[in-house]
C-alpha cells in the first residue's frame, strides 16, 4: 500500500507551519526609535547641540551656518521623513547621502550631527534589507557618540539600541544581545527603570529572546515592560497597547490562543479610542486578531478583520504602501486556507509586485512573499510552478543572512517537501537534514521549528520506506508540539494523525487507530468541526478503519469528511466582496 494522499496533505500543512512567520504577518512593534533616532524627532527645530551638565539634558538638534544651507536641508530632512512613513526607503536613501555629505564637510567626519546623520541613513539602509550597510553605518555612528558624549550617555545607548536591533535582524543573537544589554544598563543608570527608552529597549530584548525561541526569558520582560507602562501612564495609553500586542504574539507563537485573544482584544479598543478606527496601528492590531482568528480555522472571523486591516491601511498609506501589501498576503492566506486557490493567487502575486517595489528584489521581505507563492502553487499541486520560487526566495535569503541562518528554515523545508511530493528523495532528504541541523543550531533541539524539521523528515523517511528511522521523528515532533504548545494544539494534531497513518503503513492498526482517533478529537477541537484539516483527519482515520475491513466505521467518517469539503467548496464560490484595489 502505497504512503501517499493524506501524507502529502498532512506534510503539506506542515509547510506551512514552517513557514508561519512569513504566512501571516504579525506586527510585533519593535520600539527601536528611541527619541532622537531619527530627524523628525530632533532636528525640525534650528538650535545648535546643546550639551547641558545634567546627565539626560543633552538635546540634538541641528544648525546650518547659512540661511539658505538652512532652509534646503531642512527641506530634505522632511522629503526624507515623508518617504520613510510612506515605505519608500530606496528614494530617501539619495536625499540621506547628500545630507550625510554637507554634515561631513561642514561639521566634520567626528561631529555629533554627522553621528546622527549616519543614524538615519542606516536606518533606511535596515528597512531595505541591506543590514551590512546599516552596520556599518551604526557602527562608525557610535564610535562618534562615545567619543563625543561618552560611552554611557543616553544618546550612545540609542545607537546601541539600535545597532543591536540590527543585528537581531541579521539572525546574529549574539552580538546583538550584550549591545542591547547594555543599553539598557546606561538607560537605568542615567534616566531610570521606567523611562520610555529603557522600556522599550527591554522590549527589544524580549524580542530578541522570543526570536530566539526561549520564550521562559521573553515572557517577564514583555510583562515588566506591560507592568511599567500601566503603571506609569495609565491602562489606556497607545504604549500600553503596544506592550499588550508584544505579549499577546508571544502567547499567539505558543499556540495559547486563548490568552493572546482578550489581549488582542484590549490593544484594539485602546487604539480606537487613542487614535480611531482608521489608524495604522489599529489596523496593525486588526491584522494580529485576524491572523489568530485563521489559526483557528474561523476563517470568516479571520477574513473581516484583515479587510478592515486592508482598508485602513489602502486608505491611510496608499495601496502600494508594504503595510498594504501585507494585508493582501494575509488575505491570501485566508482564501489558500479555504481551498480558494483562484482568489489567493492575485493577492499573492500583488503582494510580492509591491514588496518589490518598496524593499527591492533582493530584500528578505521579497523572499517572504516568494515562498508563500510557493507554498499556494504546492497546494494546488503545481510542483514546478512552486519550484523556482522556493529557490529564489532561499538564494535572497542566503544571500542576506548567510548559509546558517535560522530565515532559511522555511525556504529549504518548503523545497524539501516539494521534492518529497514529486519522490525525488535525492533531492529532498539532504535538504531536509539541512533544515534540522539549521533548526537545532539556531532555535534549539526544544524549538517548535526543530519539532516541525522532525516531522517533515520523518515524512521523507516514509516516503523512501525508511519507517525505522521516521518513528522516532515522528514522536520528536509530537513531544515537543505537546510541551511547547499543548496537547490539544492543531499542531499536535498533524503530528498524531502522521503517527497514525505510519503505523497504518506498518499494519499495526491498533496502533493507528490510537493515534488517528486522537488526531481527530484534537484537531476538531483546535480547528473547528467544519476546517478542511478535520477532514483530513476524519478521512485518515477512516482509511486505516478499511485496512482493518471495517466498512460500517469507515464510509460515515468518509462521508462527514466529504461533507466538510464540499461546504468549503461552497463558501468559496459564494460571491464575496473584495478588496478595492484587488489586483487585475
Amino acid at each position: 500500500m502505497e504512503f501517499g494522499g493524506a501524507t502529502a496533505r498532512r506534510s503539506a500543512i506542515y509547510a506551512k507551519v514552517c513557514l508561519q512567520l512569513s504566512r501571516v504577518v504579525i506586527t510585533l512593534v519593535a520600539m527601536t526609535e528611541l527619541p532622537d533616532k531619527f530627524w523628525k524627532a530632533h532636528r525640525q527645530t534650528n538650535r545648535w547641540l546643546q550639551l547641558v551638565a545634567c546627565v539626560c539634558a543633552v538635546l540634538l538638534c541641528f544648525n546650518f551656518a547659512a540661511a539658505e544651507s538652512d532652509s534646503d536641508i531642512r527641506e530634505m530632512v522632511q522629503q526624507i521623513n515623508q518617504l520613510r512613513e510612506a515605505g519608500k526607503y530606496r528614494e530617501a536613501v539619495p536625499i540621506a547621502e547628500q545630507v550625510l555629505k554637507y554634515c561631513e564637510k561642514n561639521y566634520g567626519s567626528d561631529h555629533p550631527e554627522t553621528a546622527d546623520s549616519l543614524t538615519d541613513l542606516a536606518s533606511l539602509y535596515g528597512h531595505m534589507g541591506e543590514r551590512a550597510k546599516a552596520v556599518t553605518l551604526y557602527e562608525r555612528a557610535l564610535k562618534i557618540r562615545e567619543k563625543a558624549l561618552g560611552r554611557d550617555h543616553p544618546h550612545t545607548a540609542i545607537i546601541l539600541n539600535n545597532l543591536a536591533e540590527t543585528y537581531r535582524e541579521m539572525g546574529d543573537f549574539a552580538k546583538a544581545e550584550p549591545l542591547y544589554k547594555r543599553a539598557i544598563k546606561i538607560f537605568e543608570t542615567k534616566v531610570g527603570k521606567t523611562h520610555p527608552n529603557t522600556l522599550s529597549c527591554l522590549n527589544n530584548l524580549a524580542l530578541l529572546y522570543e526570536d530566539k525561541g526561549d520564550m521562559a526569558k521573553a515572557e517577564p520582560l514583555y510583562t515588566r515592560v506591560l507592568k511599567a507602562r500601566e503603571e506609569k501612564i495609565g491602562p489606556d495609553s497607545p504604549a500600553v497597547a503596544n506592550s499588550l500586542t508584544n505579549l499577546a504574539a508571544l502567547y499567539y507563537h505558543q499556540g495559547k490562543l486563548a490568552q493572546a485573544e482578550p489581549m488582542y482584544e484590549r490593544a484594539l479598543k485602546i487604539y480606537e479610542k487613542a487614535v480611531g478606527p482608521e489608524n495604522p496601528h489599529t489596523a496593525n492590531i486588526q491584522n494580529n486578531l485576524g491572523a489568530l482568528y485563521l489559526q483557528q480555522g474561523e476563517l470568516a472571523k479571520a477574513e473581516s478583520l484583515f479587510k478592515q486591516s486592508f482598508q485602513t491601511r489602502e486608505k491611510i498609506l496608499g495601496p502600494n504602501h508594504p503595510a498594504t501589501g501585507e494585508s493582501m498576503n494575509n488575505l491570501a492566506w485566508v482564501y489558500m486556507d479555504g481551498g480558494d486557490y483562484a482568489k489567493a493567487e492575485p493577492l499573492y502575486q500583488q503582494s510580492l509586485k509591491i514588496t518589490e517595489q518598496a524593499d527591492g528584489p533582493e530584500h528578505p521581505n521579497t523572499a517572504s512573499c516568494l515562498n508563500n507563492l510557493g507554498v499556494l502553487y504546492q497546494m494546488m499541486g503545481d510542483y514546478k510552478k512552486a519550484e523556482p520560487f522556493y529557490q529564489r526566495a532561499l538564494k535572497i535569503r542566503e544571500k542576506a543572512f548567510g548559509p546558517d541562518n535560522s530565515a532559511l528554515v522555511s525556504s529549504i523545508g518548503g523545497l524539501a517537501d516539494l521534492y518529497r511530493l514529486q519522490k525525488d528523495y535525492a533531492k529532498a532528504e539532504p535538504l531536509a537534514q539541512r533544515a534540522l541541523q539549521l533548526s537545532e543550531k539556531t532555535y534549539g533541539p526544544g524549538h517548535e521549528m526543530t519539532a516541525t524539521a522532525y516531522n517533515d523528515l520523518g515524512a521523507i523517511y516514509v516516503g523512501m520506506g525508511k519507517y525505522d528511522k521516521a518513528d522516532p521523528l515522528f514522536q520528536k515532533a509530537l513531544k515537543l508540539f505537546e510541551e511547547k504548545l499543548g496537547p490539544n494544539h492543531y499542531k499536535a494534531g498533524a503530528a498524531l494523525d502522521n503517527l497514525g497513518a505510519l503505523y497504518r503503513e506498518k499494519g499495526e492498526y491498533k496502533k493507528a487507530e490510537s493515534y488517528a482517533l486522537r488526531a481527530m478529537e484534537v484537531t476538531e477541537k483546535a480547528r473547528g468541526p467544519d476546517h478542511p484539516e478535520t477532514a483530513t483527519s476524519l478521512n485518515d482515520l477512516a482509511k486505516i478503519y478499511e485496512a482493518m475491513g471495517d466498512k460500517a466505521k469507515a464510509d460515515p467518517l468518509r462521508q462527514r469528511a466529504t461533507e466538510i469539503r464540499n461546504k468549503n467548496k461552497i463558501k468559496s464560490a459564494s460571491p464575496q466582496p473584495t478588496p478595492s484595489s484587488s489586483p487585475t
